[in-house]
């Protein structure tokens, strides 16, 4: 939408996307994003959710994943 509106990625905007989606890294995307360890997060709420059905008290109820940024061609330089 924006390259139809004349606009260029990253040369006029620059576009960050979350998650890191396998569609995100193929060079036709090739998508600057935030990317969260999906591995960690689904233990964590399948362990969760094990732990509500057995009534367990809550041990921890906040849960800080610290993202990591995926710089790819969607993004210019700071200040461009």
């Amino acid at each position: 939408m924006l390259r139809r509106s004349g606009l260029a990625v990253p040369g006029d905007v620059s576009v960050i996307g979350y998650d890191d989606s396998s569609l995100a890294g193929f060079s036709h995307v090739d998508l600057t994003t935030v990317a969260q360890d999906a591995t960690a997060l689904t233990t964590l709420a399948v362990a969760r959710a094990i732990d509500r059905i057995e009534a367990a008290p809550v041990r921890q109820r906040d849960v800080v994943f610290t993202p990591r940024l995926v710089v790819r061609g969607t993004t210019g330089p700071l200040g461009g």
